[in-house]
């Protein structure tokens, strides 16, 4: 392989990190504006976080696309192999991620649109850690941080367990007030995609161990 050639192939692998990291970014934003939509009623928000999932969509394609042609072209080895492969799987969970924040302001939308029990202090709190852990998360795989991913896992613990009380605290109001199941049930659905959102950034993190140490860690490996 020629210098020229090595500077093109380097010029690919950075163009698809750039990429990735672009993706991270709208991601990131579609979950942190679903959010502040659900809080603050803002149904114009909410509403360009649903509008936005078709972009993340293109851009997750985009992204296959350009592994598939490394993959196809320059027959990488090593780590460049294993940031190709990571990649394919990390643009599986930001476009998931994405898929998430658009129910989340969809339902945001729909609790605008009646009256009844808010949305309380704990899911609040639920929302605020997963953004940030969110945003952990994908420092983690672009600075390819493999002890900060590690740490997600005591995270994603503490997001189980917030999801688990704001769960317990919605189905009492329900007991209480029949007449508010339906927005109960709504918030909870909200919790849910919260935590899943954290499941996601767990698997970025899973990623980044992959990326930097070469093991596998999912599933407890």
């Amino acid at each position: 392989m020629n210098r020229h050639t090595d500077t093109q192939y380097e010029s690919e692998l950075a163009t698809l990190a750039s990429h990735v990291n672009l993706m991270s970014a709208r991601a990131e934003g579609m979950v942190s504006n679903a959010v502040r939509a659900l809080f603050t009623r803002d149904a114009a928000l909410a509403r360009s976080v649903v509008e936005q999932d078709a972009d993340l969509d293109r851009l997750e394609k985009e992204s296959d696309r350009r592994c598939l042609n490394i993959l196809a072209r320059r027959s990488p080895v090593g780590e460049d192999l294993r940031f190709v492969t990571a990649v394919f799987k990390v643009v599986t969970d930001l476009e998931r991620i994405g898929d998430l924040a658009v129910n989340i302001a969809e339902r945001g939308l729909d609790l605008a649109g009646t009256v009844g029990i808010d949305v309380g202090p704990e899911v609040e709190a639920l929302a605020a850690k997963v953004t940030v852990q969110l945003a952990e998360a994908v420092r983690a795989f672009a600075e390819r941080d493999a002890v900060a991913a590690r740490g997600l896992y005591a995270e994603d613990a503490l997001i189980d367990s917030m999801n688990r009380a704001a769960f317990a605290s919605l189905l009492g109001v329900a007991r209480s007030h029949p007449d508010q199941i339906e927005r109960a049930l709504a918030i909870s659905s909200i919790c849910k995609h919260l935590e899943r959102i954290g499941d996601h950034a767990v698997n970025i993190g899973e990623h980044a161990v992959f990326l930097v140490e070469g093991h596998d860690v999912r599933h407890g490996g």
